[in-house]
Order: C-alpha cells, then sequence, then structure tokens
C-alpha cells in the first residue's frame, strides 16, 4: 500500500462526494462480493457464488437477519425484541423493491475512514460488496462529520432515488445491530429507533 501524507484540503468535502459517486459507477451483475468481510471484527456475509440477482433478498438474509441471529446469540436482546426485529422481513422486502442495480460500495463510510491531502480524499478501510448505492450512507446520518457540500456533490452525479427518506432508517439499522453486536446494548436505542421509523 501507498503512504499517504495527510494535510489539510478545504474542498475534500466537495471530491469525497464526487469519488464516492465515482466509485458508485463501478456496476456488477450480482449482490455481495466473491468473499466474505468484516465489518469491525464481526463477519460480512456477501453471498460469494449465490448470484443474488434480488436486492431485498440479500439485504434481508445476509445484512439485517444475520445480525438478529448473532444479537440472539450474543444475548444482546430479548425474545421479545428478537420477535419485533424479525417482524421488518415485510417491511424490507417492500421498501426494497426498488429498481437499481449492484454498485461498488465502500461498506464502513464514517469520517474516520477517508484520509485527504492536496491530491484529494482517500477511501481507507473498506467492507467492500455490491449492493444498492444509498446504503452506503448509513453510517453518515449516524455519526455525522459530513458536511452538506459531501451529499451536495454526490447528488450532482448521482441523484437520490425516489423515497430515499423511507429507506434510510433500514440501512442505518444494519449498523446499528452491528454495533450492538460489537459493543453491547448501548446501541439498542438506536436499533429500536430505527425499527420504530421502518414500520411507520
Amino acid at each position: 500500500m501507498d503512504w499517504i501524507e495527510e494535510s489539510r484540503n478545504l474542498g475534500s468535502q466537495n471530491q469525497l462526494g464526487e469519488s464516492l459517486a465515482l466509485l458508485h459507477n463501478n456496476q456488477n451483475k450480482y449482490y455481495g462480493f466473491q468473499f466474505n468481510n468484516k465489518l469491525g471484527i464481526n463477519t460480512q456475509l456477501n453471498a460469494p457464488e449465490m448470484k443474488i440477482k434480488n436486492w431485498a433478498d440479500f439485504f434481508w438474509n445476509y445484512r439485517i437477519n444475520f445480525q438478529i441471529t448473532l444479537a440472539k446469540k450474543n444475548n444482546l436482546i430479548s425474545c421479545n425484541e428478537n420477535e419485533k426485529l424479525l417482524t421488518l422481513k415485510n417491511y424490507v422486502y417492500r421498501k426494497l423493491d426498488i429498481k437499481t442495480y449492484p454498485s461498488l460500495l465502500h461498506g464502513d463510510l464514517w469520517s474516520g475512514n477517508y484520509i485527504s491531502n492536496s491530491k484529494g480524499p482517500f477511501f481507507i478501510d473498506s467492507a467492500a460488496y455490491f449492493g444498492h448505492r444509498e446504503a452506503d450512507f448509513a453510517l453518515t446520518y449516524m455519526f455525522g462529520g459530513f458536511s452538506r457540500e459531501f451529499y451536495q456533490s454526490y447528488e450532482k452525479r448521482l441523484p437520490f432515488e425516489e423515497n430515499h427518506e423511507e429507506r434510510k432508517p433500514i440501512y442505518m439499522i444494519y449498523h446499528y445491530l452491528n454495533h450492538l453486536n460489537l459493543f453491547g446494548r448501548s446501541y439498542l436505542s438506536g436499533v429500536l429507533n430505527c425499527y420504530q421509523k421502518i414500520i411507520n
């Protein structure tokens, strides 16, 4: 890997949005990736060789349901909470029943996973897979660190699809569940808050 010397770049947020749009322009036939990888220290299942073309199928089975099962196994959710979260399946299938294409995603995009210098921004520490491009924004909504210029420069190249606001909590709950499994029940309130937004 090349060494990147960080330095101040006042235009980095604009450039970051443009760079993310360019990344998302890389497309694939199927959702997932050639191998499973990691999101933090947790396994991220990518359905290698499964040739999945249905986004809702992929996101429910290999993202949300996998994390719910892990949380139950780790005794981080009660039986009642587990049953409640499993009812999300119908909402996920309905709200993710959209015409989209598998884009190459960073997969773990928060403010600590890019660096900048005079040459521009550089993405680091990815959890890459091919998925719906809106999913890449979930952590930016959750933890901040991205300016209005970032989103505006992205949308100039790749506008969001209709009803993207109602899909936000679906993509966010995956990361809240993963944080629950990584760091414990302090993230359960985030999970349940997303749950309420999804079912409303």
